[in-house]
Order: C-alpha cells, then structure tokens, then sequence
C-alpha cells in the first residue's frame, strides 16, 4: 500500500548544499533538543551520570528492605516475569540479581495461551506449594487485584515491578515499582519492564552488595533488548540503556546470545556492532516466538543459561519456532487485510475475530496491518464462549484509554497507550464493537487514517556523502521517540534499474544528478510491485533514509528507498 508524504513538524529544506553539521542539528532542534547541555547528553550519554537514583521510586526503600528481609530469612521469592520480550528479560535481570544475592528463587513464566497476561493463579499454586513467601510481578501486576488478594490470603505478599496502565484503584500490593504512578517521585516516566527491573537491580546491588556494583553493567545486554522489543521512546534513560546496552550485546557473556547469533546468522561479533535495528527485527523476535509459538520458558533459559550446550540446542529450538512465526503470521496477516478491505475500509479502526487467527500471533499480526493501513487494529482468537485478542494502535490515539471505557465488558485486559490486550465473552462482543467504534470515531474525526511517510528534511542530493552518515551516526541509536532520519530528494535520474531477491520484489538502481561525481546506489525493498516499470531515463523523487555500503573494501553512500514518485 502506497502511502501519504507528510512534512515532519519542524521540516526543513535544504535547497543547497550543506555542511552535514547543519544537518544533524536541524534534526536534534526538531527533537525538541536545543539547549547545549541537552544536546550534550543526547549524542554522548553517560552511565554514571546520566541514570537516575534508583531510591527516586517512591516505595523502593520497602523493596530493597522486604528483599533484604527475605535474604536474612533464608525466604524463597517467587519471580514472575510476563510472557513477551520485555517480561522474559525483565525475569532475567531479577533472578540473576537475586541468586547472587544468595536467594532461592521460583521462577514462572507464563504460558500465553493458557495462563494469558499477568499474575495467574497456577503460578500462585505453584509459589504456595514450593514454599514462597514473596512473589515479584515483573512487566505486569498493575491489573492484578484479585490474584495479589488470593496469594496474600495464602500468606505471600507481593511486590508489582510494573509499567502499564496505572488503574484508578491500585493492587493490594506490598509495593509498587512503577514510573507511570502518578504520585510517584522517579523523574523519568518512560522505562519498560526491564527497565524497571534495572533500576530495582540496581538498589540491590548499591545496598547489598555494593563491591559488585561493577557487574550491573553485564545486566545491560538483555535491559535494551527489552527496551526496544517494548517499542520505548530511546531519549533520557533508554537512551542510556540501549547506547550503553549495545556495547555489552556486542561483548555479550551470555552462551544463549552467542549461540542466538551464530545459528540464526546474526552479524554481531569484534568486528560488527549491533544496532537498534537488529534487536527490533533480529534478537526480539527470536525470543518473542518462543511464546508465541510454544513457551516462553525457553527463552528465558536461552538467556539464562550459563551451558553452552543446552544454549546450542535452546538456539536451535527458538530458530524453529521464529521460521514457523514468519509463516503462519504472514497468513494470518493476508486474512487481516481481507477483513479491513471488506468490513472497515471506511472505518477508522479494524477488528478482525475468527478462530482462524493463532494465538500466539495476534499482537505481531494487530501491529503489522496497523502500520501498513495505518488505523488502530485488533486482532482475535475466537473460542467456544470466549474471544482473546490485542491491539495494537497509530501515534496519537491511547489504546488503552479507549478500552478503558469498555472496560466493563471485558474479563480481563491490560496494556498502555500503544499495545493492549484483552479477554471478552463473544456474546459482548458486538456491543464491545459498537462503543468501541464510537470511541474511535469520535477521537479521531479529524485525524486521517492512512498510512504515512514522516519526512524530516529535503536535502540537496550532493549532501549524500559518508560525512553526513557519519554525523547522523551520532544521533543513534534510532527507534521510537528518536526515529531514523527520513528525507527527501528531488531531481534524481534512473542510470540502471534491475530487480533482485527472490522472485525479483526488490529494486536496485543506480541514481544520477547534476551534483553527483558518479552515480549512487539505491536499494526499495518490495517496491517493484508498487513501482513495476522503472528504467533508464526514469526521473524520479525519492523518500529515503542513508546508509554506508561497503563491498570489496570500499565504502560508499547507499540510498534505501522508502517510497518514490515518478
């Protein structure tokens, strides 16, 4: 699907040549970063003095004492971490806190299909019968009310290392680690669950065990790994983490990493340095398909495991369930465009429901069509009485809010503002359809729902040179809150056109202009469909972004192809 070009706030057009300095401050400028210090800490963050006190959470004092309680005590404390990337990292950097604090730990991962989101009750039969005392929700809790009741009542109290959707009435936990809480006193809203484990790992250490404050740093592969999974704002704090988090990936102790990386042909090692990117289409979905398609377990084992044996064969087994992903996602996602098509083209929003649609894929598929129509989509498994499903929303529109107000029809759901999950009795579910619709409708009545194309900046096509990649380099790492730059080019003419890849879907041409010393590369991923006829002589403009290319020892600019307009 063709989308809509739209100007960025703050677009800028270069209609001559530039220094690429001017270029790279233009866009920290349209970021909102303007004053020195603030430019300062954005290209070069620090870790010491860029992270927050952990002790800023208002209950973490409670945390580290009931945690040093258990300690003490000889207590086991149950970990429960959720079922996604942000949930298994975040068990991860908790058991391993944990455990070399000395403390037994029950770790329990959910199944996604049945156990679904949050605190189940087989995980509090589980922590009873094996002797818990203390469970800690990681990545979800906040919507737990009656299964933190149920494990209290069964003598375990409970500490919520959450940040979602804060409800109006919180859980009746003994604590509350969560940036989102309104009343609290951490300055910076926006980490993950792993994230928040972080921070929480951190106090331990700063308290318990401070001569080892050094190895937190190791804990850094698998917190931006979370962070970019959970599609988090890379600015203040994740920027930090994920900066400082790719460092260590590249460095990675971790067997099930390495093996991660070797079996599934991942380039990271002392020569590649890994990207943003790379997690976000490479590392994260990996561990995502573990439960999507079988049990999370797995990829918290991969991730866990000091065995690079059972890291081999942990590796292996993920590569299988990320390849059966791909296929039965993309399935679903052709029928989830067939239901757009005939039921909401002229819909602000899209909700597909059948049985035909896995579990495991709803969220991959819901984000997917999101993107691609560009209008808040939500995907379900239809069951016998029951229907389970996520959506998955477009900036500006809280997700979470609009089910908010239907929340009455629903058993359970739980989210934030771009990613939400529930379960709903099918026969609520017209009714849930019919408010629902008003709801979006109604918020969205100005606001086209298309698919579009932000652009940064037009440039004069002779500032595409490897000085300017360079400079834009300082601006990464790239993703949500600090996406890579977008810009626009003018005038170009097509020297040679082929088309590569399996079944000849992509592009590779070679662009001239009247600046250009020589021609540059361009490589449009899937635009042969859109864009069938292209040849020699073509003139075109373009809508790219602007990588290094290098072949045979030699690097040069290379345009990736976004869109284009003949």
């Amino acid at each position: 699907m063709k989308r809509v070009w739209r100007e960025r706030s703050g677009f800028k057009c270069f209609a001559a040549p530039t220094g690429p300095s001017s270029i790279a401050g233009h866009l920290l400028k349209q970021r909102g970063i303007n004053r020195e210090e603030e430019v300062r800490q954005f290209m070069f963050p620090e870790y010491e003095r860029d992270l927050h006190d952990p002790f800023l959470f208002r209950d973490m004092e409670k945390v580290v004492g009931r945690i040093a309680a258990a300690q003490d005590r000889g207590e086991k404390i149950g970990v429960f971490g959720d079922f996604d990337a942000d949930g298994v990292t975040s068990s991860v950097i908790i058991r391993e806190t944990l455990e070399r604090l000395g403390i037994d730990t029950v770790i329990h991962i959910p199944h996604k299909i049945d156990e679904g989101h949050g605190l189940s009750r087989k995980a509090i039969l589980r922590f009873r019968e094996s002797g818990v005392r203390l469970i800690l929700t990681l990545d979800c809790g906040m919507m737990n009310h009656q299964e933190i009741a149920e494990a209290a009542s069964s003598g375990m109290e409970t500490i919520v290392i959450d940040h979602h959707h804060v409800p109006e009435i919180l859980p009746p936990a003994f604590a509350i680690i969560n940036p989102k809480l309104p009343a609290d006193t951490y300055p910076f809203r926006d980490l993950c669950g792993a994230g928040t484990s972080f921070k929480v790992a951190t106090a331990l250490y700063r308290r318990l065990m401070p001569e080892r404050t050094e190895e937190l740093k190791w804990l850094l592969d698998v917190a931006a790994i979370g962070t970019v999974a959970d599609v988090m704002p890379l600015i203040g704090e994740n920027r930090v983490i994920v900066k400082y988090g790719l460092i260590v990936l590249q460095k990675t102790r971790r067997p099930g990493l390495l093996e991660m990386y070797a079996v599934g042909r991942i380039p990271i090692d002392d020569r590649h340095a890994p990207d943003a990117r790379m997690i976000a289409f490479q590392i994260a979905p990996r561990i995502n398909a573990a439960s999507r398609m079988a049990h999370a377990e797995t990829a918290h084992e991969l991730l866990f495991t000091l065995d690079r044996v059972k890291a081999r064969v942990l590796a292996l087994e993920l590569e299988g369930y990320n390849s059966a992903r791909q296929k039965v996602s993309q399935v679903a996602a052709e029928n989830v465009r067939a239901v757009a098509e005939l039921k909401f083209r002229d819909e602000k929003f899209i909700v597909a429901v059948g049985s035909e649609f896995p579990l495991g894929v709803v969220g991959l598929v819901a984000g997917k069509v999101a993107h691609e129509i560009g209008k808040p989509t939500g995907v379900f498994q239809r069951g016998e009485e029951m229907s389970t499903g996520s959506f998955r929303s477009i900036p500006g529109f809280s997700i979470i809010e609009a089910l908010e107000e239907c929340s009455d029809l629903f058993e359970k759901f739980g989210g934030h503002e771009q990613a939400a999950g529930l379960t709903i009795r099918n026969d609520r579910m017209d009714a849930f359809l019919e408010r629902f619709g008003e709801i979006v409708r109604d918020r969205l009545k100005e606001v086209e729902t298309v698919p579009e194309l932000l652009i940064d900046a037009e440039l004069h096509p002779g500032d595409v040179t490897l000085d300017l990649i360079r400079a834009l380099s300082d601006l990464a790492p790239f993703g949500e809150g600090n996406p890579e730059p977008v810009f626009r080019l003018s005038g170009l003419e097509i020297r040679e056109a082929r088309t590569v890849g399996k079944g000849g879907k992509h592009w590779k041409l070679s662009l001239s202009h009247s600046s250009f010393s020589h021609s540059i590369d361009a490589v449009g991923w899937s635009l042969v469909t859109s864009y069938p006829d292209l040849g020699p002589g073509c003139q075109i403009e373009i809508v790219c972004q602007i990588e290094e290319n290098t072949w045979n020892g030699r690097t040069v600019p290379q345009l990736k192809l976004l869109d284009m307009k003949r």
